[in-house]
């Protein structure tokens, strides 16, 4: 790893990271996916020691045969044998009705029982344990959860967020998820929050509904679950099949002519490298906030199948990295380290150093 990034002039860690999230990890959990925090304590990773940056969090699948480890009696990560760092709050990774993230400045409301979804053939939502049965769906409920939220983190009220996520796909249509967000942002307000109402998914499709939360909802911004540009009605589920990639551009270029912050998610090892880089150039135009890309991570051996044959090297995602930099060398748009955790990038983008917390 450390000649892969002495040859794309990156650092160690990017690359490192990098190999972790494609391998998985290897640990005695009776779980098919962990999260969990590390501290590095290894001189290899001098770059982020050196900027005080060593907290990191991860969410992996379990892979028996991956080469990276947690060692659970002394609590730390390995990697064939030698120490990385120190391990803190490793658990199963469930699938939660919210969590928090960057550093507690975002909530994350998994609204919908996001587990309940079973379709695209690459998600990991189906392996994970639900812990999502909570209803938050209508307003008591809500507020109930804001409720004990308060008394939980010991705040008065929700204004110092700085963004609420709704980041389900599963309200099945249009209208139920339109009235959710309204019905959100409704409520929050109430409890002093003034912030971004962020909506992942892909069930906002409608100039009318985008108007409406114009209207009603901002400040508002959207990331259609886009995840891939090719092979979309063999790899999606229903309700994503018939998202065409002419009909995502016509809701990107909506959205941002609303004045939304407008992007989409991809996943990365699917495709091959010209399609990847034909589909972004043609989606560049259509965004104003850097798009959520994942590195594709396999579960199950079935899922292994789906991962490009160019895609088991890892110099595939360093020619991605670098085409993708300087497609955007141009724009003010930038990875966000605390938004992502399957990244492509972790220190660095280009030449320019990528800050900010990388744990919940």
């Amino acid at each position: 790893m450390q000649q892969v990034a002495e040859k794309y002039g990156i650092p160690f860690e990017d690359v490192f990271f990098l190999d972790l999230n494609l391998s998985g990890i290897k640990v005695d959990m009776r779980c098919s996916r962990v999260r969990f925090q590390v501290t590095q304590q290894n001189p290899y990773f001098v770059t982020s020691m050196e900027r005080g940056e060593s907290d990191y969090f991860f969410g992996l699948p379990v892979r028996p045969k991956s080469q990276h480890r947690v060692d659970m009696v002394n609590n730390t990560m390995t990697f064939g044998g030698e120490t990385i760092g120190i391990v803190r709050d490793l658990a199963n990774d469930t699938c939660d009705t919210t969590y928090p993230r960057k550093g507690g400045a975002v909530m994350n409301l998994n609204a919908n029982s996001k587990s309940s979804c079973h379709g695209c053939a690459f998600c990991h939502t189906l392996k994970q344990t639900p812990k999502d049965r909570e209803d938050v769906s209508t307003e008591s409920s809500l507020r109930n959860f804001i409720d004990r939220w308060l008394q939980k983190y010991n705040v008065s009220d929700l204004s110092y967020l700085e963004q609420v996520a709704v980041v389900t796909g599963c309200f099945g249509g249009e209208k139920k998820t339109l009235d959710h967000l309204i019905m959100v942002r409704k409520v929050f307000k109430d409890y002093g929050y003034e912030g971004e109402l962020f909506y992942f998914g892909s069930e906002i499709r409608s100039d009318d509904a985008l108007m409406k939360l114009k209207r009603e909802a901002e400040p508002f911004a959207i990331c259609i679950s886009m995840e891939c540009f090719t092979n979309r009605e063999r790899w999606l589920r229903d309700i994503k099949r018939d998202l065409t990639i002419n009909e995502i551009k016509r809701i990107l270029k909506t959205s941002l002519d609303l004045g939304f912050n407008t992007n989409f998610s991809y996943i990365l090892g699917l495709e091959p490298l010209e399609v990847v880089k034909k589909g972004f150039e043609e989606m560049l135009p259509l965004i104003n906030r850097f798009p959520v890309i994942n590195v594709f991570q396999p579960h199950t051996d079935g899922q292994e199948i789906l991962r490009y044959k160019d895609a088991w090297d890892i110099g595939y995602y360093m020619k991605a990295r670098k085409f993708l930099e300087d497609m955007f060398s141009g724009t003010n748009m930038r990875p966000r380290p605390w938004e992502n955790y399957r990244a492509l990038w972790y220190l660095t983008f280009g030449k320019e150093k990528l800050n900010g917390t990388r744990t919940p």
